[in-house]
């Protein structure tokens, strides 16, 4: 059970359901997603606690793993902001909540609480329909990319696997390292926390939830892609990992192309493809996929008077 504010709670795999209570009634915001929640709680730092019938959380930053509060809800919207940031003064952190939706942050007034938009931390929401099949003058880019691929690869096998498959994890492992090593001899990767990414990996492969698909391309027997997706309620899925060989040029089209034709046909309608954190790289390349929306998360402050 998830206790009353100012009391918390470390986030265990028992606290599922409960999460969901708080955010089931709300479009699918990737920080508020339970696996989301567990699989990058790395450190044991993230906790949980009830104010005023909305979800309070003790984050950590995907980047710096500095501490930071956020809420989820709308019921007794000022009165909980002023008590969580009179809660982190007292216990020093940062006086500056995150992640707060746009449900939330819209009904704030701009004369008492400063709110600003977090580019950085907004969700790309993609069509699987349109990514199913790229038609359109906006997508012959991706279209070339992947007749060049096939062209060079024909032999290239999609495949769906469920979370249990052990030989498979030690493929995506072999592939997440081969990926880093090239990475991080790239100066644009922008401070980007392999060894973060790599252990909240892991502990999305040891979880045992028959939602969570892993997608793969293999060729010749060679994993040169993969992507762990979440199907989630009302026709939404969200990515929660993805990495291709960057050797064989346009693989990364061809799964996503695969993976929403997928998705598709399963009756899923959207796919959340999380936040590009302020990676310039990341959002260039989630950009030219054309988001049918983005979710928007703010900060949000008490103004000083």
């Amino acid at each position: 059970m998830i206790p009353n504010f100012p009391k918390f709670k470390k986030i265990e795999l028992t606290d599922k359901k409960d999460i969901e209570k708080f955010t089931s009634e709300f479009p699918p915001y990737s920080d508020f997603n339970f696996t989301s929640f567990w699989v990058w709680d790395i450190n044991r730092e993230r906790m949980l606690s009830n104010l005023n019938g909305n979800l309070v959380v003790c984050f950590t930053d995907y980047l710096t793993g500095e501490l930071f509060f956020s809420f989820f809800g709308t019921n007794k919207i000022e009165q909980t902001i002023r008590s969580i940031i009179d809660f982190a003064k007292k216990t020093k952190v940062s006086p500056v909540l995150r992640f707060i939706s746009e449900e939330i942050a819209k009904n704030l007034p701009n004369s008492d609480f400063c709110i600003e938009e977090d580019r950085d931390n907004f969700d790309y929401i993609f069509s699987t329909s349109q990514l199913s099949n790229f038609e359109g003058a906006k997508y012959k880019t991706k279209r070339h990319e992947v007749n060049k691929f096939l062209a060079l690869y024909s032999n290239v096998v999609f495949e769906s696997e469920n979370l249990t498959n052990q030989i498979l994890h030690g493929h995506i492992i072999n592939l997440l390292q081969k990926w880093t090593v090239k990475k991080e001899l790239n100066s644009g990767t922008e401070n980007l926390d392999f060894e973060s990414e790599k252990k909240a990996l892991y502990r999305i492969l040891q979880m045992e939830n028959e939602n969570v698909l892993i997608f793969t391309c293999f060729i010749n027997n060679n994993l040169v892609g993969f992507e762990i997706d979440e199907i989630l309620p009302y026709k939404y899925a969200i990515a929660h990992f993805s990495k291709v060989d960057p050797l064989y040029k346009g693989v990364n089209v061809f799964l996503n192309m695969k993976l929403s034709q997928y998705l598709k046909n399963i009756g899923i309608e959207f796919c959340n493809w999380e936040q590009d954190l302020g990676i310039e790289n990341l959002r260039k390349s989630k950009m030219s996929y054309h988001p049918i929306n983005l979710l928007k998360k703010y900060k949000v402050s008490i103004v000083d008077k």
